[in-house]
């Protein structure tokens, strides 16, 4: 298929407002699409060349791209760079340059979608010295061989900018519209999603085969399966009524959702809940878990925590430190690991799904080898409130967030991706939901990505400690500024913007801003929770989960923020 046809509908796609109406237009593109360019379609639709889950990146930072552009163009790359300067968009800035390039640049042939495909996997799996060079020659092939417009989604897609408010569930609507006439099938795709979280392979399926096939998608080991999600409730009492009798409680820890995958061949993977492959960030788990069970393959769930030499559990904020590509084996002895497993999904070649909570983790139980870091999650069996809630501020006390109270009846199946009843939540915040707002200080801004490009994305605010008379950092602040608070805030801070980092800021490299501000501006904000983190210098170490903007609080000046001795006071309480 001509790329041509795939940018007209994304043009129209990217005009429309309305989501059933881009999901009609999808479903019309769909039904003339030849099935072998079904998955394709599917991927380039989303932005993608692969499911999350295959670990298949492009790569590609702004200035390859904008290199990219110049040598597709034969334009001054000083031009190029003044056009990104006043669109912010690469993909704008992309479309203006290809539209004006020099009449002798005659494009190079018409570009497939396969072409297309083809030329950005070969760009993801190039790597080395010269690999940059590769791709941004590559790129600017692919410029030149598309229209203007064309190059404005290609440049997109390399970048992962590719917005047009479709996402995987609008491409699953569009999918059961086109090709059984009937949306509500919809709901067959999504199950078979949520087992197989891959768009390429339900929509070849779906186009190939039908929807009966659809249905018997299976579990594969080494591909993800969504994770199944629990509901809140507003008191003990409440969960006893949703999930009545003798239930589970498990400890809920500050960590990171793991989902482990060993296949027949002993190869060990390891998947976020995002569905992330994060197995190289962990090589010590992967080390864990061939100790730990010895099963031909399987696939577990359980959440890595961070953890001390003495083995206490540290801040999610830790923990985060191992996501990282380099000096992986430095922080595996920095920030040592535990693994605390509670469910089991696949064993030796047999789904686990429909099986029952209670069976599912008795046969857990048997097949954890003892081994110091990997275990099953703390836990008590009972019926009781008043043992729910005793076990509950154990686990708080231990340092944990709360706990879950899952359901032993005997439809408790595992629920792919669903929020459903068999599990409950009971975090600390749904005891006493924090009420206290603070007022800080803004010292610096980061831009903004997508929609708020060109202006602030995010904000850096400060308490002041006034024993040291400095301002120190407790949060990035993004959510509740609207949009027009964004585009006022560059006109409002213009006046305090500073070439360097404030004098009286004690700022960590982990927070370098975009732009400093002389401490002036002070905002009110609300959070959810204060938390011990290793990015902030407030009170030394601590940070506003969740931060909210609320308002700007004209009539105080900077050194009348809340303090960091008042931080720390709250969160000793």
């Amino acid at each position: 298929m001509d790329f041509e046809k795939l940018v007209q509908v994304y043009e129209e796609l990217e005009k429309t407002a309305s989501g059933n109406k881009i999901r009609e237009v999808l479903a019309e593109f769909f039904k003339q699409v030849p099935k072998d360019d079904v998955q394709i379609v599917a991927y380039l639709t989303l932005g993608k060349i692969a499911s999350d889950y295959e670990d298949v990146v492009l790569g590609m930072a702004e200035k390859s791209v904008l290199k990219a552009i110049t040598v597709a163009s034969g334009q001054e790359s000083s031009k190029v760079n003044k056009l990104m300067q006043k669109s912010g968009d690469v993909g704008l800035t992309a479309e203006e340059v290809m539209k004006n390039k020099p009449r002798t640049l005659v494009p190079l042939g018409k570009l497939t979608i396969h072409e297309l495909f083809e030329k950005l996997h070969k760009m993801a799996s190039s790597s080395g010295a010269g690999s940059q060079d590769l791709k941004t020659n590559l790129l600017a092939g692919l410029l030149q061989k598309s229209s203007a417009t064309g190059a404005k989604y290609i440049t997109r897609i390399a970048l992962g900018t590719l917005r047009m408010g479709v996402g995987d569930m609008t491409v699953l609507d569009a999918l059961a519209i086109a090709y059984t006439g009937d949306k509500s099938n919809k709901d067959v795709l999504e199950q078979a999603y949520n087992i197989c979280p891959d768009i390429g392979i339900i929509a070849e399926t779906l186009a190939k085969k039908g929807l009966n096939e659809v249905k018997k998608v299976d579990v594969y080991v080494g591909r993800p399966i969504k994770m199944m999600l629990g509901q809140r409730v507003k008191s003990l009492e409440e969960a006893q009524k949703k999930i009545p009798g003798e239930v589970t409680v498990e400890a809920k820890y500050d960590g990171e959702r793991i989902q482990a995958h060993k296949n027949n061949k002993g190869k060990v993977t390891l998947f976020s809940r995002r569905l992330d492959n994060i197995t190289k960030q962990f090589p010590d788990l992967v080390k864990h878990l061939e100790k730990a069970i010895q099963e031909k393959d399987y696939i577990v769930e359980g959440e890595i925590i961070a953890v001390d030499k003495k083995g206490v559990p540290q801040p999610f904020q830790v923990l985060m430190q191992r996501r990282r590509k380099n000096d992986i084996e430095a922080y595996i002895e920095k920030i040592p690991i535990n693994f605390k497993v509670f469910d089991l999904l696949y064993l030796n070649g047999k789904s686990w799904m429909d099986q029952p909570y209670f069976k599912r983790s008795k046969e857990l139980g048997k097949m954890i080898k003892k081994d110091s870091e990997v275990m099953l999650t703390e836990r008590i069996l009972t019926d009781n409130v008043e043992e729910i809630n005793v076990f509950f501020h154990k686990m708080l006390n231990k340092g944990y967030e709360g706990i879950f109270i899952k359901s032993r009846a005997e439809d408790s199946v595992y629920q792919a991706g669903v929020r459903g009843w068999n599990w409950i939540k009971w975090k600390k915040e749904y005891v006493k939901e924090m009420v206290d707002t603070f007022d800080l200080v803004i010292v610096g801004a980061f831009y903004g990505k997508g929609r708020r490009s060109g202006n602030y994305g995010a904000l850096l605010c400060a308490t002041y400690n006034k024993k040291q008379d400095q301002f120190e950092t407790f949060c990035k602040l993004g959510t509740g500024l609207t949009d027009e608070t964004l585009e006022e805030l560059p006109k409002m801070l213009k006046k305090y913007t500073l070439d360097k980092k404030p004098v009286r800021l004690n700022a960590k490299k982990e927070m370098e801003a975009d732009v400093w501000f002389e401490p002036a501006i002070v905002v009110e904000v609300f959070g959810a929770e204060i938390t011990k983190s290793p990015f902030h210098t407030c009170a030394s170490g601590l940070a506003l989960r969740f931060p909210r903007f609320i308002r700007f609080r004209d009539d105080k000046d900077a050194e009348q923020a809340t303090t960091s001795k008042e931080i720390e006071q709250m969160f000793e309480k």
